[in-house]
């Protein structure tokens, strides 16, 4: 089948969109579709000495193709010239997450999938209104969401049903578990953090649990420069170091180095500042974190635990700092470690690499 992916997210960035739409579109080809993935022209703020496949530590097997950006022109005008790169293309059918371009393929003729990661209210009247469109007509297939929580939002706020939406968390590649990083040459315990530090994240959470736990090395990989400066500035001892950001071709050899991982979500979770996330995500980081089979410590919010539970991780209170120090005290003992990694590694081999979500969704074409 030949699938084209639309997105709308500029392929190289430091966003985790654009991990997402290149991990899908290496996957889509994995599972034996010729793929083409449209995205726009990478983010100004970043360059890269390798190509686009490298920097993202994904397989050259599916194409991309790139379309300019304005701004003062926006959405609209990038989905129309995305249309007409599809209708070059000649796709069996088109996904993806640009939802202008996506209704348009589908006025054309294509049938299209929309993937959603946040409820259509969240949208600007433009978009709401296309959306409106796009579920009402023939050649819309199906709605893709990333939790069951979003899929809950959806049946109450639009008129579909439960065969029109599909749900599919996120996911990660399987990863060399023996490839690492040097971190220390001392024998502390090595607890980590991967991600954005964005309102909500918890960082300082992090940092609380730094100046707690003197005896132990905490590691924040990830951030934009401002956000590092900010949070540098509140910490008090010298056992916490940011390594802001990462190529994420390289991140899972942070993570593999690591003894513990955290994801200290709070109940408000931003998006470079913007919206609240935390009742419907679906964090790329757990599922990365899962891939590099190590302990976790999550927060414990209902719609992580439509992934995460007591035999793959330890949940804890969101706002507890006391809370997280027990359970790191508790994941001293290699022994409880191993347990919780190696059952978080079968549920993430089994369930969440990007192949198998590639598949689930290629079953609904």
């Amino acid at each position: 089948m030949n699938i084209v992916y639309i997105s709308n997210s500029s392929i190289p960035s430091k966003h985790a969109n654009a991990v997402h739409v290149m991990k899908m579109a290496q996957a889509f080809s994995d599972n034996g579709q010729d793929t083409t993935l449209i995205s726009k022209y990478g983010d100004k703020n970043i360059s890269i000495n390798v190509s686009d496949y490298e920097f993202y530590g994904v397989k050259n097997n599916f194409n991309i193709i790139k379309l300019p950006w304005i701004k003062k022109i926006g959405s609209v005008t990038y989905s129309i010239i995305s249309l007409f790169e599809i209708i070059k293309l000649k796709p069996d059918f088109v996904y993806g997450r640009s939802l202008i371009a996506i209704y348009f393929s589908s006025l054309v003729g294509y049938k299209t999938m929309y993937e959603a990661h946040a409820p259509s209210y969240e949208e600007n009247i433009i978009k709401r209104f296309f959306f409106k469109k796009l579920i009402a007509h023939k050649n819309f297939k199906n709605l893709v969401v990333i939790s069951d929580a979003l899929k809950n939002i959806f049946l109450d706020t639009e008129k579909l049903t439960k065969e029109d939406i599909f749900v599919a968390h996120d996911g990660s590649d399987i990863v060399g578990l023996e490839e690492k990083i040097n971190l220390s040459s001392n024998n502390k315990l090595q607890v980590g953090y991967v991600g954005h530090l964005y309102k909500g994240r918890g960082i300082d959470i992090i940092i609380e649990l730094s100046n707690i736990l003197n005896d132990i090395d905490f590691h924040v990989v990830g951030g934009n420069t401002s956000d590092i400066n900010y949070w540098k500035s509140q910490v008090k001892n010298d056992n916490i170091v940011f390594h802001g950001h990462v190529a994420p071709s390289e991140v899972y050899k942070y993570r593999n180095s690591f003894d513990i991982l955290l994801a200290p979500y709070q109940n408000k979770v931003s998006i470079e500042g913007k919206n609240d996330t935390s009742k419907f995500m679906s964090p790329l980081k757990i599922f990365e974190y899962m891939s590099s089979k190590k302990a976790i410590i999550s927060s414990d919010l209902p719609v992580l635990r439509e992934i995460l539970d007591e035999n793959n991780s330890i949940l804890v209170k969101c706002n507890d700092v006391q809370s997280w120090v027990f359970a790191i005290d508790k994941l001293r003992e290699a022994e409880n470690r191993k347990i919780l990694s190696n059952n978080a590694y079968e549920d993430f081999k089994s369930k969440y690499t990007w192949k198998i979500r590639a598949n689930n969704i290629l079953k609904r074409f």
